[in-house]
């Protein structure tokens, strides 16, 4: 199976990949696994930098033995594979257009097909419900706002990202975009030096910019309060010209 490479985020150390497949001539995202993690009690085991050192967002990759794993709603992308392999191309802009424009969610819908709720600035839903834990919506370019947020108990600052989300209104998220938080990590170790480097660079991407969204596994943000699936900043792209 063939996939072009769409949302690279952070889990630590490691990489949550995600990518768009065609099946029955329609694009299908899928979140590709490692098959021998699949005896994780939970499916938060990413893939290492060494496996994913020099690809590239928008890379084609060949997904090597893959098998369907077993739903656990949002999380509906979920596919076991044994390897990625690169096939040395990259998808043309018509494609990733296409893509972005095949996973954007109609604004009269719920992101991910479930109601999503809000804890002071944040957002998250139900572990359980949900059709989808990956999503696009398109924000335009002066609702977008990124900080560096310092929470107590935390070594340095988060960079997050203040948006509009649909049916839920303003919400500060984490920015789990890897390769862009990588240029600016790059540009300057001085966090406000950073948010000013995001800013531009999406700035840079037009009137309208695809978000990318997705939910994580379910994990308690604060002690003593229940697991939630929280929704994050995948990616962004420039609607006209999608890049890396």
């Amino acid at each position: 199976m063939d996939m072009i490479l769409l949302d690279w985020t952070r889990m630590g150390r490691t990489y949550c990949v995600a990518g768009a497949v065609v099946q029955d001539g329609q694009w299908r995202i899928v979140r590709p696994m490692l098959t021998k993690f699949r005896e994780a009690p939970v499916r938060n085991v990413g893939w290492s930098a060494y496996l994913m050192d020099g690809h590239a967002r928008w890379e084609l990759m060949e997904l090597i033995g893959v098998q369907p794993a077993a739903p656990e709603p949002p999380h509906l992308e979920d596919v076991w594979v044994r390897a990625m392999k690169s096939k040395r191309s990259s998808a043309s802009p018509e494609q990733r257009r296409s893509i972005l424009a095949a996973t954007t969610v109609p604004e009269d819908e719920p992101i991910f097909g479930a109601d999503t709720e809000s804890m002071r600035t944040a957002a998250y839903i139900q572990p359980g419900s949900g059709t989808r834990s990956l999503a696009t919506i398109v924000v335009p370019i002066e609702g977008i706002r990124f900080d560096a947020v310092w929470r107590e108990g935390t070594p340095k600052s988060d960079i997050r990202v203040k948006l509009p989300l649909p049916k839920v209104g303003i919400r500060s998220l984490p920015v789990k975009d890897h390769l862009l938080l990588r240029k600016a990590e790059r540009a300057s170790p001085d966090e406000d030096q950073q948010v000013r480097f995001l800013t531009v660079a999406v700035q840079e991407m037009g009137e309208q910019v695809a978000v990318r969204l997705g939910l994580s596994r379910p994990f308690a943000g604060q002690v003593n309060q229940p697991s939630v699936c929280w929704v994050m900043a995948d990616g962004f792209f420039s609607m006209v010209d999608p890049q890396p």
